[in-house]
């Protein structure tokens, strides 16, 4: 392969990758085709991507997008998902882990730091982004309801004492 065809295949893999703070390297070597394009679209459909990597390509790339802490982690064949939503990431490449048995996390970063591949499954256990907005939103929501009906119980306590009085006066 020629230095040039070498630069313009990192640059590439760079431009891909430069816009993520999360990677998942994982084994790439024993997947079918079949698994790697179900894998494939199930990454895209929630917005995230997936590159089948060549090491000495891929390292450079890591390198000159911050990334060093793969270099290690770059043996046999290799592929990375990255993408916007590490949960998603997580969720998705651990129950395909589950699913085939045949590909293992090799090294994660998540929101642009190195991440134990053990602390990959409780990531991804947690809801997903739109849950946690969603549960966020019901325990604001609880509070103003709270507040507001402790702001209207003064005024209701005062006109149920002012009724009370007047029921005295008159009976």
């Amino acid at each position: 392969m020629s230095k040039v065809m070498r630069r313009q295949m990192i640059e590439e893999l760079k431009g891909q990758l430069q816009e993520s703070r999360n990677f998942v390297l994982f084994d790439y070597g024993r997947i079918t085709a079949e698994e790697a394009s179900e894998l494939r679209k199930d990454l895209r459909e929630s917005g995230q991507r997936m590159n089948v990597l060549k090491n000495s390509i891929a390292t450079r790339a890591f390198d000159q997008i911050g990334v060093k802490s793969f270099t290690e982690s770059m043996k046999e064949m290799n592929a990375v998902a990255y993408g916007p939503d590490p949960v998603a990431l997580a969720k998705i490449l651990t129950e395909f882990q589950k699913k085939t048995k045949k590909s293992g996390v090799r090294a994660a970063i998540i929101e642009g730091k190195p991440m134990p591949v053990e602390q990959l499954q409780p990531l991804a256990d947690l809801p997903s982004r739109e849950g946690l907005l969603g549960m966020l939103l019901g325990a604001l929501q609880g509070v103003t309801t709270k507040f507001v009906s402790t702001l209207n119980e003064v005024p209701r306590k005062f006109v149920g004492t002012l009724e009370a009085m007047k029921e005295k006066q008159e009976g």
